[in-house]
């Protein structure tokens, strides 16, 4: 909600040009709303993952993180979505206890601890996501964690969904995105991109690919979507002059940036 306050403020006369407007601007501010409604519907299947993490927490306080039990509510929370790719148990080393669905039990007993939201969660305590790793699995994904207490309190593990990120955007940014000239695509701060309708930009690093380093007007951009959690640029890629606008999605104190870009 801030961020959209923040990028609603930045933005303003572009968003709510007046009837003085030039069409070109009421277009543009048509595509911010479709920013703004993109960062509600990211944000609302975040809450549902933890809502969801939250109840296999509390069912797995009663049976514990392992056995068939443990089983019944990882493959209960693998049908969250499409974007999972399956959920796990890990005790407090950091070792994967179960894992549903069975198509993933080569992962187990596998040692998790060094994924750094793992290691933030068992010092903490407290629920770890955003995380855009190299999973066990093989593949890159975005993890989410919530601890695991017993009935007294005591912190036994953890319960973690692994997710599909290119589906999870792309179902959650499918609604809004804009036609034509324009997309809605999303990056960590550190400039690595973890949705874009080009599939091929997956996983690229703004600031360190071979791809964008001949274009240093995309560098600077890249260097402000870093600092900043919401604002407006441009740059040039490719003989294409580009409009740049971003807002910030928090999560278990972690930051995604949704952008929106535009063609001239």
């Amino acid at each position: 909600m801030m961020g959209a306050i923040a990028l609603a403020a930045i933005l303003a006369p572009v968003a709510f040009a007046g009837e003085g407007a030039s069409p070109d601007q009421k277009n543009d501010g048509d595509l911010l709303w479709n920013l703004l409604q993109a960062e509600d519907g990211v944000s609302k299947t975040l809450a549902d993952i933890d809502r969801a993490l939250l109840e296999a927490g509390l069912a797995l306080s009663d049976g514990g993180i392992e056995g068939e039990r443990a089983r019944e509510v990882l493959d209960q929370l693998s049908g969250l979505g499409p974007f999972v790719v399956d959920c796990i148990t890990i005790d407090l080393d950091g070792i994967i206890v179960e894992v549903m669905p069975e198509e993933y039990q080569h992962v187990q007993g596998m040692n998790i601890r060094d994924q750094e939201h793992i290691e933030r969660l068992l010092a903490t305590r407290r629920p770890a996501g955003l995380a855009y790793i190299e999973s066990v699995e093989g593949f890159r994904a975005m993890d989410f964690a919530s601890p695991v207490f017993d009935e007294v309190g005591r912190l036994i593990g953890a319960v973690t969904v692994l997710v599909n990120s290119t589906v999870l955007f792309g179902d959650a940014l499918a609604p809004h995105q804009p036609e034509g000239r324009a997309k809605i695509w999303a990056m960590t701060p550190d400039g690595t991109i973890i949705y874009d309708s080009d599939a091929d930009q997956i996983g690229r690093n703004t600031f360190i690919d071979p791809l964008f380093r001949e274009f240093p007007d995309l560098l600077a951009v890249a260097e402000r979507v870093e600092m900043e959690r919401s604002g407006r640029g441009a740059y040039s890629i490719f003989g294409t002059s580009r409009e740049v606008y971003w807002t910030t999605i928090d999560h278990q104190g972690s930051e995604i940036r949704l952008l929106l870009s535009v063609d001239a």
